[in-house]
């Protein structure tokens, strides 16, 4: 016999792989639930009668395109398919060898060994690589019924609104709107609550339901999807990008006499993006421009007299005094105005990144997460605001009365605990070159400064920046027009004797 001869007896056709003595492989051609290759003797065939190609494909109701037809996508899956499984054709004779094959093939591509013995038998069966173009299927759409219509219209208006219906109370309202008469008999033949919830769960789309119950603003805020740490596209350097944010601290403070309490003071800090050392703070009863502007006077300012006036001693080289080249912030009232964007006089990048994008500056927002960690557990009973104390019958209801501290003592503490933060709080997963490895540099803030000022391209810092320049550069700004009449700003006019003739 032939090798690749189709014999047929009734609907059932064979193809003849090889021929050994007076045994044969063979495979039965169908087109579905179709078997391996098998031996079996000649005499089994002696009924068969010769088949073409034409018959088997026109007995299976399909259409063999040529491979030169194929489009280019089609003929590379193809060739892909028959790439898999070519080492399994060399062995087809000896069932054992191709059966540890195919497992080979499996493994080496990632595949099942049952999608690699799919493709053998298409191959095998017709005899050509266009048998294994990938099969486009086609799926019919169902027509809508009218109880799936009403579903849809009762999710759209009562489950995606800021009324924020439950699922069972808007199968309630359905049932009023579409299936009550004036009479308010219910109808015959109305869906069952599974119905309802079947179609719901099979139908949702968490961006519509968050954004139609919460609003664009809380689906941004609360439930958009975070996509990891965005710092390092910032930060490769020390003084490449700092991050800017500003927070209320969880402490109530009293006045300086200590008669009464004056509130929760607002906290500033500029962070930098590769080391994470403190570069600045600020720390007052009112946020706004003032705050940043102190912040960034801070920043500049010799931290070492700084610090002396509180009582702390350390050395120049513990907290650097330098202005980074660029400042990451968010799109808050305080960072947005004009006047924080002044300091691009003085060489700064300003960025700002989009609302509520904590995510892209999640150094700072740490920052203060543990800067508060460092000095709540000390501060209990003494104005510090804690989960526990808001619940009722808490024993420090009354904390705010318990608070104790004024701006200047608790701004010391402060001090103490970022000074800490640089110089002995661990970076955890910092990701450390085989150069600082083998320059032992240790997991602070500090160290990992130094040595990205010492070692490292791109360093991007503003040395010889003055409290004074900050100053100026903060200051606010309108616009005016002179005249012979005098200055004219914000609606009001300045004059002097001899102004015009000057």
């Amino acid at each position: 016999m032939k090798k690749n001869k189709l014999l047929k007896k009734g609907e059932h056709i064979v193809r003849i792989l090889a021929e050994e003595g007076n045994d044969v492989l063979y495979i039965p051609c169908r087109r579905i639930k179709s078997s391996m290759p098998r031996w079996c003797s000649v005499l089994d065939f002696e009924n068969y009668n010769p088949c073409t190609e034409e018959e088997l494909l026109e007995l299976h109701d399909i259409n063999i395109v040529p491979e030169e037809e194929l489009e280019p996508g089609e003929r590379n899956d193809a060739r892909q398919r028959y790439t898999i499984i070519a080492p399994v054709l060399g062995c087809l004779e000896d069932e054992k060898i191709r059966a540890q094959m195919i497992e080979r093939t499996a493994k080496e591509h990632g595949i099942t060994k049952q999608t690699v013995r799919n493709y053998l038998k298409m191959y095998l069966t017709y005899n050509s690589i266009s048998a294994l173009v990938r099969k486009h299927r086609t799926t019919k759409e169902k027509p809508v019924t009218e109880d799936e219509k009403n579903i849809r219209w009762a999710v759209n208006k009562y489950v995606y609104s800021r009324k924020k219906h439950s699922l069972n109370t808007a199968y309630k309202l359905m049932l009023k709107e579409k299936y009550t008469d004036s009479n308010g008999v219910l109808a015959e033949g109305y869906p069952s609550f599974n119905q309802f919830r079947y179609w719901y769960a099979k139908n949702k789309k968490y961006m519509s339901y968050y954004i139609s119950r919460e609003g664009k603003t809380g689906f941004m805020k609360d439930s958009r999807v975070l996509v990891g740490d965005n710092v390092q596209r910032f930060a490769a350097a020390p003084g490449a990008a700092a991050m800017a944010d500003s927070t209320i601290v969880d402490l109530y403070i009293v006045s300086d006499d200590k008669t009464k309490v004056t509130g929760r003071p607002v906290m500033t800090a500029l962070i930098d993006g590769y080391s994470y050392l403190c570069l600045g703070y600020s720390l007052g009863l009112e946020g706004g421009e003032y705050s940043l502007q102190s912040l960034m006077i801070n920043v500049v300012t010799n931290k070492k007299e700084h610090c002396h006036k509180f009582g702390i001693e350390i050395t120049a080289e513990e907290w650097p005094s330098v202005l980074p080249g660029c400042i990451v912030t968010d799109k808050g009232s305080d960072y947005a105005g004009n006047t924080y964007g002044q300091l691009a006089e003085l060489g700064v990048k300003i960025i700002n990144l989009e609302a509520y994008r904590p995510d892209e500056k999640g150094v700072v927002e740490k920052f203060f997460d543990i800067i508060q960690g460092f000095f709540k557990p000390y501060l209990k009973g003494a104005g510090v605001v804690a989960e526990e104390y808001l619940k009722r019958g808490s024993y420090f209801g009354d904390y705010k009365e318990k608070s104790c501290l004024t701006l200047k003592e608790f701004e010391t503490i402060l001090l103490r605990c970022i000074i800490h933060y640089n110089s002995k709080h661990i970076i955890k997963n910092f990701p450390f070159t085989e150069e600082m490895l083998e320059l032992n540099v240790k997991p602070y803030s500090k160290s990992i400064w130094q040595y990205g000022i010492e070692n490292l391209r791109g360093c991007n810092v503003l040395q010889n920046i003055t409290k004074e320049q900050i100053i100026l550069t903060l200051l606010p700004r309108t616009e005016g027009s002179f005249s012979r009449f005098g200055l004219r700003v914000n609606g009001l006019r300045y004059f002097t004797e001899g102004f015009f003739e000057r």
